[in-house]
C-alpha cells in the first residue's frame, strides 16, 4: 500500500461529510453560547430592576422620616434640653448607616453627642454581647467593652427588656442583679439609667444602654426616639440583605 505524505504547507481539503459536521457543530455552539448570554442579560436586568426598586424605597423612606420629624416639631420639642434639629441632624446619621455595625456604632455616638454614655448591647443566641460604647473614655477600654457579656438566661433586667420588649428606667439600683455591667460601667449613684429594647423583625435584637454620666438628666425623649429610628434602619438593612441574598442566590446561567 502506497503512503501518501502530507505537505502542511498546502491546502487541506476535508470531506464534505466532515465538514458538514463541523459547521453543525459550530451552529450548535453558537446557539447554546446564544442561549446562555440572553439568561445573563435577564438576570442582569433583574439585578438592576431590584436595585433601583432599593433606591426607590430609601428615598420613601427618609422622606417619612422627615415629614414625622415635621409634624413632631410643630406639635412639641423632642425633650426640653435638646433641640430638635440635633435630634433631626441624629437620625439622618442613623439612616446613612450601610451596615448593622455602622448603625450600632452611630447610635452610641449620636447618644453621647447628647451628653450620655451609651453602650449597646447586640442579641446574639441567650446573651446579649456589648457591641458599641460612646462616653467613657480610658475607663473602658476597647477590650474591655467586647468583653461585656449580659447572660438572657438569668433573671435580670436586661432579660426582661429582651423578652418583654419594655424599657426600663432609675437609678444604678436598676441593674444591680446585673453585677457584670455594673461594677464595668461604674455609672454614679446619683446618675439616671435607662434600658431600651431595639426592635428590629419583631424581635428584640439589641438593648441601648444609657446614663447621664454625672453631669445632667437623661434627655429621655431625644434617645427614645433615636432608638425607635435605630430599629426601622436595622428593619431596613435586614430586608436589603434578604433582597440582595435573594437576588444573588437565583440560579444563574453557567457560561
Amino acid at each position: 500500500m502506497n503512503v501518501k505524505s502530507i505537505d502542511t504547507d498546502e491546502d487541506v481539503t476535508l470531506p464534505e461529510d466532515v465538514n458538514n459536521a463541523l459547521v453543525m457543530e459550530v451552529r450548535e455552539m453558537r446557539a447554546q453560547l446564544g442561549e446562555k448570554l440572553r439568561a445573563q442579560a435577564v438576570h442582569l436586568q433583574r439585578l438592576e430592576e431590584t436595585l433601583k426598586q432599593l433606591r426607590e424605597e430609601q428615598s420613601r423612606f427618609e422622606a417619612e422620616a422627615w415629614e414625622q420629624f415635621a409634624a413632631l416639631g410643630n406639635a412639641k420639642p423632642s425633650s426640653p434640653s435638646t433641640p430638635l434639629d440635633d435630634v433631626l441632624s441624629a437620625v439622618r446619621n442613623l439612616l446613612a448607616a450601610t451596615s448593622p455595625k455602622q448603625l450600632f456604632s452611630r447610635l452610641t455616638e449620636e447618644g453621647h453627642r447628647m451628653g450620655v454614655r451609651a453602650v449597646l448591647f447586640e442579641v446574639r443566641c441567650d446573651a446579649a454581647w456589648a457591641a458599641s460604647a460612646h462616653g467613657f473614655g480610658p475607663s473602658l477600654t476597647e477590650q474591655t467593652m467586647r468583653s461585656l457579656v449580659v447572660p438572657l438566661s438569668v433573671d435580670t433586667p436586661f432579660r426582661q427588656v429582651f423578652e418583654l420588649g419594655l424599657e426600663l428606667g432609675g437609678n444604678p439600683e436598676v441593674i444591680r442583679e446585673n453585677p457584670n455591667v455594673l461594677s464595668r460601667l461604674k455609672p454614679d449613684s446619683q446618675d439616671s439609667i435607662l434600658l431600651l429594647p431595639i426592635r428590629a423583625c419583631g424581635a428584640v435584637a439589641a438593648i441601648f444602654y444609657a446614663d447621664s454620666g454625672g453631669r445632667r438628666e437623661l434627655p429621655e425623649n431625644a434617645v427614645k426616639l433615636l432608638v425607635e429610628y435605630a430599629g426601622a434602619q436595622l428593619d431596613r438593612l435586614r430586608a436589603l440583605a434578604d433582597k440582595a441574598r435573594a437576588v444573588t442566590d437565583c440560579p444563574g446561567p453557567s457560561v
